[in-house]
């Protein structure tokens, strides 16, 4: 019998099934659960699932952010590295697809919004936001 899974275990999910795919792309390293360093300025990727139902077909939200650090435009200003940041949006049908396609068939992926970049200020950083809905039935 199929089960319920809590938020923490479809992120460990995705993780396995994509983490290494992610990797082979980025100069950083991928975390789940947020658990990037925040001192990092590596192209770092955070895997969240953000909700979950628990119906007898669970439904839910996971999202991929992956960091890129902002860059010098000569002005001595730091601006987003759009060049970096468009080529990385671009991987977000490859990683659905990499769900889709993985051993593990309990769950149907798909994007849940358009990808887009946001800007965290804070950290000099802008990251893609891949945001990834998922159904599993449980019965």
């Amino acid at each position: 019998m199929m089960r319920r899974k809590s938020t923490l275990e479809v992120a460990h999910h995705i993780y396995q099934e994509v983490a290494s795919w992610i990797d082979a792309r980025i100069s950083g390293n991928v975390y789940p659960f947020d658990c990037r360093p925040m001192d990092s300025h590596d192209e770092d990727a955070i895997i969240i699932v953000s909700t979950a139902t628990a119906g007898q077909i669970q439904e839910g939200r996971a999202k991929i952010n992956i960091y890129v650090a902002d860059i010098d435009n000569g002005s001595g200003r730091n601006v987003p590295n759009i060049e970096r940041l468009q080529e990385i949006a671009r991987y977000d049908e490859d990683i659905v697809n990499a769900l889709n396609e993985s051993a593990n068939r309990d769950y149907l992926w798909d994007l849940s919004q358009a990808t887009e970049v946001i800007a965290d200020t804070a950290i000099g950083q802008h990251f893609v936001n891949i945001n990834i809905s998922f159904k599993s039935i449980t019965f």
